[in-house]
């Protein structure tokens, strides 16, 4: 697997650092047999191999140039600082190659205001995509082909990815190490990157892997549920909240979110979990009631399958982490 990371002016480096140290840590956790026959790549390309500076003043060393004929399974473009227009205008060669990666199967990812430069490409013409919420009216107005979701954190359509801010972006790096690398490769990168990544209000994380469109009936029952973890509910509970029949709730809801509403459930009762374990100083068993579980040990049973660790050892972790920064 080839992966790139695009590197312009005023790229923030937030948008490359953290998505690469994922993508790495994934890549090395699997077998050396699997490393060695299917290795992962993760390069820096620009238009030069000249040194860029950032936004925040450091100077990164591209691998190599957009010249050089490279094909990447994966393109990953970080948010701009400030206006994005003002990148645009510095990288012209940058679209037609876009495009041309694309063209020969790339899935392309994009993060608040590095959107646009999919935009500018128009392979977003006709597509749902999202971008960073600031610049939502500006973005509707330069590209009026393009169908914005305001609502979704994270979009896709044909293998391009839009996400509205880094928080999302890792949530999207997450999901496609569980699909390439395998739920347990992807468990222990959660577990050790994810008291990093911040936790937002922002509306759900829709559907990951189809081509399909912002079902606002499921977003509600995203929202319900997550405002509702400590409650004990049913699917027929969270089908009368979105006003669905059962069985049509059922099939909108796996079809949107790739998981059954169970299992998105426990899903954000276990990153709950996390927060609590992480930033309070409640009991097991204040925990384990603030997400929904009546009984301590069924809660620690859960969390040990989830993470591969228990609440405490994870607590101690991520304590000792913190404390050394």
């Amino acid at each position: 697997m080839k992966i790139a990371f695009v590197l312009y002016p005023r790229a923030l480096i937030t948008g490359i650092s953290l998505a690469a140290e994922m993508l790495s840590s994934a890549a090395s956790l699997r077998p050396r047999r699997v490393q060695k026959s299917q290795p992962v790549t993760i390069s820096v390309v620009a238009t030069s191999l000249a040194p860029i500076t950032l936004n925040s003043g450091l100077h990164i060393q591209p691998d190599m140039t957009l010249s050089e004929p490279e094909h990447f399974d994966f393109i990953i473009l970080p948010p701009i600082w400030g206006n994005p227009l003002a990148s645009l205008k510095q990288c012209p060669t940058l679209v037609p190659w876009l495009s041309q990666q694309y063209r020969q199967g790339a899935k392309i990812i994009a993060t608040g205001t590095g959107v646009c430069w999919l935009a500018e490409t128009g392979l977003l013409n006709h597509q749902v995509a999202t971008t960073h919420w600031y610049f939502y009216d500006k973005f509707a107005a330069r590209y009026p082909n393009v169908s914005l979701n305001r609502q979704a954190s994270i979009t896709v359509a044909n293998g391009l990815y839009c996400t509205v801010s880094i928080n999302s972006q890792s949530e999207l790096i997450l999901y496609l190490i569980r699909e390439h690398f395998g739920q347990n490769v992807a468990k222990t990168v959660e577990t050790h990157f994810g008291h990093e990544i911040s936790q937002s209000n922002q509306q759900p994380f829709y559907q990951i892997g189809g081509e399909v469109q912002f079902d606002e009936s499921i977003a509600l029952a995203q929202d319900w549920l997550k405002r509702n973890l400590g409650q004990s509910m049913t699917a027929a509970d969270i089908a009368r909240q979105c006003g669905l029949p059962l069985r049509t709730f059922q099939r909108r809801f796996k079809a949107q979110v790739g998981q059954t509403p169970h299992e998105y459930l426990q899903s954000l009762r276990m990153e709950a979990a996390q927060i609590l374990l992480r930033d309070f100083g409640l009991s097991l068993q204040d925990v384990a009631e603030q997400v929904g579980y009546k009984d301590a040990h069924h809660f620690s049973t859960r969390f040990q399958q989830e993470f591969s660790l228990s609440p405490a050892q994870y607590r101690n972790m991520v304590k000792a982490k913190i404390y050394q920064a």
